[in-house]
């Protein structure tokens, strides 16, 4: 076993969209400082950090093109770059406080982001147009912490599940087009 260091406060290990390189999102102190440590799968090695701001959590697009950099405490989505990190474009979700976890459509359209704190609740993103579609609050004291869109079985349409880790609830939504039918 072995150890070394990845920068402050180091939050979540993700794989690049090709699997070729591991990434760990350091959010650093309140957002500041914060960087993205590259580590190759093959050797264990990392390699230089490149300074990101407020990397809290990392995602890939579906079909590669862009990493989505979950800027928390900023309230932000950051497209970038898949190999250099270089920044392609911001989204701002000014109403999801602790931007967090996220899940895609299965034809990768759009993913429903975590909103964690002040309430808790879901920020739709349309993937194609990169930018907010709405906003779902969940309960009044909800936590949200992860999410995983589903397809049903019967009808094929989508339903996600959120964790309230707050309350010990899993929530089951369907979108507003859906029928219940089922």
């Amino acid at each position: 076993m072995d150890h070394f260091k990845v920068g402050i406060s180091p939050q979540h290990v993700v794989p690049s969209w090709d699997l070729r390189t591991l990434w760990v999102a350091n959010n650093g102190t309140r957002g500041r400082r914060g960087s993205l440590t590259p580590i190759d799968p093959k050797t264990g090695k990392p390699d230089q950090a490149i300074p990101v701001d407020d990397p809290y959590n990392l995602y890939f697009t579906p079909d590669g093109r862009s990493a989505i950099v979950v800027a928390e405490t900023r309230k932000r989505l950051d497209f970038r770059d898949p190999h250099t990190m270089a920044l392609q474009q911001s989204l701002s979700t000014p109403s999801c406080s602790g931007v967090n976890h996220a899940d895609f459509s299965i034809d990768g359209r759009y993913a429903i982001f975590t909103c964690e704190f002040r309430g808790g609740g879901l920020v739709k993103i349309d993937m194609v147009d990169r930018k907010v579609l709405g906003y779902l609050r969940l309960s009044k004291h909800g936590m949200p912490q992860d999410i995983r869109i589903a397809i049903a079985t019967k009808n094929g349409r989508p339903i996600r599940f959120e964790i309230d880790s707050r309350s010990g609830t899993v929530f089951q939504a369907r979108g507003a087009d859906d029928d219940d039918d089922d």
